[in-house]
């Protein structure tokens, strides 16, 4: 029996599709939230009605790899104060 759905959730559906193509699967349900303006609930429900569970990461990225370049700019400070600039 098909189950009749409102033009709001389709339109979900539609942006939470799409934001997965255009990104590659590297997005969350936060990001979906964000995007869609619904709840994380609503698009985990839609995600898995449709499908689409295994198509998206689970878990935010950690921030630590972003930092990496601030962590080697303070490194490579502190070894020229130390060293002179043959460090």
């Amino acid at each position: 029996m098909a189950q009749i759905t409102s033009p709001r959730i389709e339109r979900i559906a539609f942006q939470i599709w799409w934001l997965i193509e255009d990104r590659a699967g590297e997005c969350t349900l936060a990001d979906m939230a964000t995007f869609t303006g619904a709840s994380t609930r609503t698009c985990s429900q839609i995600c898995r009605y449709r499908g689409w569970s295994g198509r998206y990461r689970k878990m935010a990225r950690s921030h630590a790899v972003d930092n990496c370049p601030q962590l080697f700019d303070a490194i490579d400070d502190e070894l020229s104060s130390l060293f002179g600039e043959a460090a």
